[in-house]
């Protein structure tokens, strides 16, 4: 019934019994906490009440000075600023960020985000080009532009000014631009090097309207809406800043001033709804995504910038057609490849390779994730144009394995390559295809080791059924926003009976009710677990894994457990 390996994660009993006792908190949270690195009530206390004045002074960021000086100096003079972005929700969000913010600072500013099937990613020559026909002598990148060589070099020879920021990891060499801010530089001396590329044009901003000397606590309540929306997004630590602009972002949502984002709250059932990450990275964020994944990211950037509810409205109906023909695509892309990928699998690789002919790059991203999830294997899923012998692709991976060092060691056979640890980015001659699968699974055979392939779930801590009540689920809560570095956390009840279970849904869910002494019928509900139903019977027993949640349906508080995993029990509670 369940695949995966089962690990109750080791934890420091004596450090979480202290910390609970130190910082007044329940004990499973005190466990929790010290899972994620954090043993005094200090680091405590600022994890469960993460704050604005949490934020960094975002002039140490290298170059942010130089960025800012420049910036104000062309909004003095009425220079024609470009901000060029990127097509995902991360590079979207940022331009939209900035495009306000220097529309408030009175600057001429226009934008531009590449179409991903013509363009592709990143700042290009072109776009330079392009940008100083429309007389910018500014142009900033966000969430591209670190590896940007022809673009700066581009830039210079038209007199233009680059400011380049960006989050994604530097090459040996800088581009000559006016600006680099990055908080990954090697020579960086930033606090904290793992904001999104939303976060980093945040902080550019929140240095222009310190150097301007305006209200800094009125900017970020009203931007930490975009940038909590791109940070969740772009799958980055949800620790740090990153968590202080994301809880507080989930919290300016709801009352946003900004039409779109209002709009499309409201069409999709967010409307004055308590929101969590979960909401961003599964419902806006993939809407957000479709636009540029289906057709032009620029639509949903128009939204993001509107100021008419009409224009708002017709907006999110286009965004949410390219989001059903997204799904689509997305099926498509996954059945077809994931065919490849069980060969592939059964043939021992680690490190699945698949490609298809005319796979839509948009969403090749997309089900690279699922299959790595499903395998627990790095997988690379590319699209092939035969026609011009070019692969382009996408590459996630599992924590043990990191993809940007492997690509690197690989960098002679492809054309383009870059991303983080987890996620990237290649484009190959297809001719160099096969042999790309063959040295990167030997990469992979010298650092992972075979253990490390096999699915696993994290369990961080087994939880007696009279423990579950609503104060622990709310407690629990007071650990959102949940994400990247720190997930939902999974937790184990042993020899729990069957009261009740079915399939529901389209039938590949799970819905079932669990017994236990002294304690009320505790319901559950399996995304995909439609399986077990017919595994179980009436009155078996059973182990499981799950968060849990408080269900407040009809205003009635109960306890909701969502199962990761069930498994028969040797374990009996009478």
């Amino acid at each position: 019934m369940s695949e995966a390996e089962w690990n109750l994660v080791e934890c420091n009993d004596a450090v979480a019994v202290e910390l609970a006792a130190e910082a007044g908190i329940h004990p499973v949270v005190a466990r929790l906490l010290v899972n994620r690195g954090i043993t005094t009530a200090s680091e405590a206390h600022t994890f469960l009440n993460p704050s604005l004045e949490h934020l960094h002074d975002p002039f140490l960021l290298p170059d942010l000075d130089a960025a800012v000086d420049r910036l104000l100096k062309a909004i003095r003079n009425r220079e024609k600023i470009c901000v060029h972005g990127d097509y995902d929700v991360d590079g979207v969000t940022a331009t939209a960020l900035l495009v306000r913010v220097l529309r408030a600072l009175d600057a001429d500013v226009d934008y531009h985000i590449p179409n991903r099937q013509r363009e592709g990613y990143g700042l290009k020559p072109e776009a330079i080009l392009a940008s100083a026909r429309r007389g910018s002598s500014v142009v900033v990148s966000c969430d591209c532009g670190i590896t940007a060589w022809e673009a700066a070099e581009a830039a210079r020879y038209r007199g233009i000014d680059l400011v380049i920021t960006d989050h994604h990891e530097p090459g040996e060499k800088l581009p000559r631009a006016a600006a680099v801010v990055n908080p990954k530089r090697r020579d960086a001396a930033y606090p904290f090097p793992e904001l999104a590329g939303v976060g980093v044009a945040f902080k550019l901003a929140q240095g222009l309207v310190r150097a301007l000397d305006y209200d800094e606590e009125l900017f970020t309540l009203r931007f930490t809406d975009l940038a909590a929306l791109g940070t969740v997004s772009d799958v980055v630590p949800l620790l740090g800043e990153n968590r202080s602009i994301v809880k507080h972002g989930l919290e300016a949502l709801p009352e946003t001033k900004k039409i779109g984002l209002r709009t499309m709250m409201k069409c999709v059932g967010l409307e004055n709804k308590p929101l969590t990450a979960h909401y961003l990275a599964f419902i806006l964020g993939p809407r957000i995504n479709a636009a540029g994944r289906m057709y032009d990211a620029s639509t949903a950037l128009k939204l993001l910038l509107t100021r008419e509810e009409e224009e708002a409205y017709n907006l999110v109906e286009r965004i949410e057609n390219y989001n059903n023909q997204r799904r689509a695509q997305q099926e498509k892309v996954f059945k077809e490849a994931v065919r490849q990928a069980e060969r592939k699998f059964e043939a021992e690789m680690s490190v699945l390779v698949v490609s298809g002919e005319g796979w839509n790059c948009g969403v090749v991203g997309i089900a690279a994730a699922k299959i790595c999830e499903l395998f627990n294997r790095p997988t690379i899923v590319i699209s092939r144009d035969e026609r011009r012998r070019i692969g382009s692709g996408s590459a996630r991976s599992i924590p043990e394995f990191n993809l940007i060092d492997a690509l690197h060691r690989c960098r002679d056979l492809l054309t383009k390559y870059g991303g983080h640890a987890l996620a990237a980015g290649i484009t190959i001659d297809l001719s160099k295809l096969d042999e790309f699968e063959h040295r990167i699974n030997a990469v992979a055979s010298e650092v992972l080791r075979v253990e490390e392939l096999v699915p696993r779930i994290d369990i961080e801590a087994e939880v007696s059924p009279a423990e579950l009540t609503i104060e622990l689920a709310r407690t629990v809560e007071s650990m959102e926003p949940f994400g990247n570095a720190n997930p939902e956390p999974l937790f184990l009840s042993q020899g729990l009976k069957v009261g009740d279970l079915r399939r529901v849904g389209d039938g590949s869910h799970l819905k079932m009710q669990l017994v236990a002494p002294q304690i009320p019928l505790l319901d559950c509900i399996g995304f995909g677990l439609g399986d077990v139903a017919d595994a179980l019977a009436i009155g078996d027993f059973v182990d499981v894994c799950y968060s849990i949640r408080v269900d407040d349906y009809r205003d009635t508080e109960s306890i909701q457990l969502v199962l990761k995993g069930v498994r028969p029990s040797r374990l009996q509670r009478h």
